[in-house]
């Protein structure tokens, strides 16, 4: 039976099509979908019989997909469906005031009903999910537990604090004098050597604030796992460009990436790190749908090939 791939994105994804085309030279059939057009777009059934008579059935993008028999689903940019009540355009039923695709007042009851039932529809199906279910992948995107599990398997991890405490970022503050970069700036305060911190330009957080200390480093390094394999890169500024080179992580450091990323659930994901001048990993954060084109291109680490070998693999079990 030819394998075929199921990839949730959107449909201007240029690393997903580069991707299906690679799996479709494999011979494989690979599918894209646009989550967010799954509810008003495509038709979608589960039925569930006695005796184990289950079928469910996607149809979209002008074909139809035997859920059932799918040798995986890469969940590579998911998102929430659109209403049901048709196809409207996105802007008018995602909220795009903040950027962070909040679902708007226009069909939210809908949209709230499609999520739940697709999930469900995810979460039931036997083949490989990359990078792992969606609630998993959810649960593996929140920042305190990725620290804490690196923390865990040995990695090394900056101070952090995480507070709604205005007194508490003052004292965190002061007490790394001022080198400490925040989720507000996209740089590191610094303060002269011997100097005493001046005061913050913190104000009491409107909600969780998250402040790490700054290390100083000579390098930026993105991780690729994709299953057992780990690919690095470093990232190199150079004016208002980066440069990308490929970069060789110590057989050890290599392991606490394979097994923070299993450890978290997951199958794929990007994890940041930054080596300082005293040559020490410091973990920064992971992305479970973190984007990989760019440095295989300029790099040629061969990170397609392993992504397709994860995508055709037999789900264990």
């Amino acid at each position: 039976m030819t394998p075929t791939v199921l990839i949730l994105t959107g449909e201007d994804d240029t690393q997903a099509r580069h991707v299906a085309r690679t799996l479709g030279e494999r011979g494989a059939v690979a599918t894209l979908v646009d989550p967010y057009r799954l509810a008003g777009m495509a038709r979608l059934s589960v039925t569930v019989r006695p005796a184990g008579s289950h079928r469910r059935r996607l149809a979209a993008a002008g074909v139809e997909i035997d859920l059932d028999t799918l040798a995986s689903v890469w969940f590579r940019r998911p998102g929430p469906p659109l209403p049901v009540n048709g196809p409207v355009h996105a802007a008018e039923a995602i909220g795009a005031a903040d950027g962070l695709g909040t679902i708007g007042a226009l069909g939210a009851a809908s949209v709230a009903g499609s999520v739940g039932a697709i999930g469900d529809l995810w979460d039931s199906l036997g083949c490989l999910t990359v990078p792992a279910a969606p609630v998993v992948t959810q649960r593996a995107r929140r920042k305190l537990l990725q620290l804490l599990v690196a923390e865990r398997i040995g990695m090394e991890v900056p101070a952090t604090l995480i507070t709604t405490d205005p007194d508490e970022c003052l004292d965190f503050y002061q007490e790394h004098r001022g080198q400490i970069v925040t989720m507000v700036l996209d740089r590191p305060w610094t303060v002269p050597g011997g100097a005493e911190p001046p005061a913050p330009p913190i104000r009491a957080p409107d909600g969780p604030f998250l402040a790490q200390a700054h290390h100083s480093r000579k390098l930026s390094l993105r991780v690729i796992v994709v299953g057992e394999r780990v690919f690095a890169a470093e990232i190199h500024m150079l004016g208002n460009n980066r440069g990308l080179r490929p970069h060789d992580l110590p057989d050890a450091t290599a392991e606490t990436c394979r097994l923070l990323i299993r450890r978290l659930g997951l199958c794929y994901g990007t994890i940041d790190l930054a080596l300082t001048d005293e040559d020490r990993y410091i973990f920064l954060e992971v992305n479970p749908t973190g984007g990989y084109l760019l440095i295989e291109e300029a790099t040629g680490l061969p990170i397609t090939p392993a992504v397709c070998d994860l995508l055709l693999t037999t789900a264990p079990g």
